[in-house]
């Protein structure tokens, strides 16, 4: 019996963004409350250690993302940066919440794709 195969994890520039971004977020709340970069914090050891190897695993673990019609002028340029590269492959979106933030991936036969982050509360991803 042959052990399943492991998809390589790919973090995008997009996705670094996004974690800067969480990242800055909190801090700039720190004079607020001072354990508010707790949390991003463990989402960064979460993506770093647990979330490519599960995600290598079983890379249909989360749900088919919902993807907003109203999308922004950000994410318009993006998924068109997107579709030339991505023509040949079958992408499916999908995201998974972990902890408190949803995690966007696109899982191809070849590869997972992590593309963006944000916080639940959030509507929408960076």
């Amino acid at each position: 019996m042959s052990t399943p195969r492991r998809l390589p994890v790919v973090a995008t520039r997009r996705f670094e963004r996004a974690l800067d971004a969480l990242l800055d977020h909190y801090d700039s709340l720190r004079h607020l409350h001072p354990e508010a970069g707790t949390r991003a914090l463990r989402l960064i050891d979460l993506v770093e250690i647990e979330l490519p190897r599960l995600l290598a695993a079983q890379p249909d673990i989360g749900r088919p993302a919902q993807l907003s019609l109203l999308q922004s002028e950000a994410e318009k340029s993006w998924l068109n940066r997107l579709a030339p590269l991505t023509a040949r492959r079958r992408l499916q979106a999908r995201e998974w919440l972990l902890g408190d933030f949803w995690i966007l991936y696109y899982r191809s036969s070849r590869a997972v794709y992590l593309a963006s982050a944000r916080h639940e509360r959030d509507a929408e991803y960076r």
